[in-house]
């Protein structure tokens, strides 16, 4: 198997820097350190931090719609599992400030219009208002068990019995 190049390593060293600390900095600096590339290597390979967390995001996302995909009718199995998995990455993706961090807020929206899709499918094709009227409050218990979990307060809400635990 090939060594990963360079953009590989900047975007791998990204996400594991996501998963153990957050989005709380994620300065070039910080990114390059994760990686063990130097700054430069952000600018001659993806332009500038913004392009770099864009592709970490997509990557996210991939891996994400990846295992819903893959996860036919077990899709709400498979949603809370990357979200118990992979916590930081799964609020990376739904609530991080992407604005605020240079990211197009747009990805998001395409990620739900994939996430709806494939709940759609997951209900042997509903149409996209059944799927969304499944992921949405599915999305919510998720989201608050995955927040309470990294407070240190994991059943401090009932969340386990709505994300079908």
């Amino acid at each position: 198997m090939p060594s990963p190049t360079v953009a590989e390593q900047l975007v791998a060293g990204s996400r594991d820097l996501i998963a153990s600390e957050g989005t709380g900095d994620l300065s070039v600096r910080r990114l390059t350190e994760a990686s063990g590339r130097s700054t430069m290597c952000v600018y001659s390979h993806f332009g500038n931090r913004k392009r770099l967390l864009a592709e970490v995001y997509r990557s996210c996302a991939a891996d994400l719609t990846g295992a819903l995909a893959a996860a036919g009718p077990g899709f709400a199995r498979a949603y809370a599992a990357y979200a118990e998995t992979a916590p930081r990455h799964f609020l990376f993706l739904f609530a991080a400030d992407l604005d605020g961090l240079g990211v197009d807020p747009g990805l998001r929206l395409d990620l739900a219009d994939a996430v709806t899709d494939l709940a759609a499918a997951s209900l042997d094709g509903a149409d996209r208002d059944a799927a969304l009227a499944f992921w949405l409050p599915l999305h919510g218990a998720v989201w608050l068990d995955t927040v309470q979990r990294l407070a240190g307060e994991p059943g401090r809400f009932p969340t386990a019995a709505l994300i079908g635990r």
